[in-house]
């Protein structure tokens, strides 16, 4: 069986695991800590290099496009407050519409 979330079920155990394995290469049942201590740190190493990665953008993305992506987020923020009234607006409405139609039903089963 392929590990494809992180995380394998054999023989009563879960066990973690990467996406280059097999769960029968995970060491469920026959635990091989150094095994899985340098599997472990290999994707933890990934991990943290990824998140390197990311940190570096982040400042350069933020020095390059700040200003433009702060007005991008005003006008989102603007915009979404537009779209969020008119749908409270809608949903008076249709609590309006519920109210006359339990209304009129109402007293249409009296009769």
């Amino acid at each position: 069986m392929e590990c494809k979330s992180g995380t394998c079920n054999v023989e009563e155990a879960t066990c973690s695991c990467t996406s280059e394995m097999d769960c029968s290469d995970c060491g469920c049942g026959t635990v091989d800590p150094i095994r899985q201590s340098m599997e472990l740190l290999h994707k933890a190493f990934h991990d943290a290099l990824y998140q390197a990665h990311v940190e570096r953008l982040k400042k350069r993305i933020d020095s390059s496009f700040g200003p433009s992506l702060d007005k991008a987020a005003d006008a989102m923020i603007e915009t979404a407050a537009k779209v969020w009234q008119s749908t409270l607006v809608q949903a008076e409405g249709k609590k309006e519409l519920e109210s006359k139609l339990q209304k009129i039903f109402s007293e249409a089963s009296r009769r």
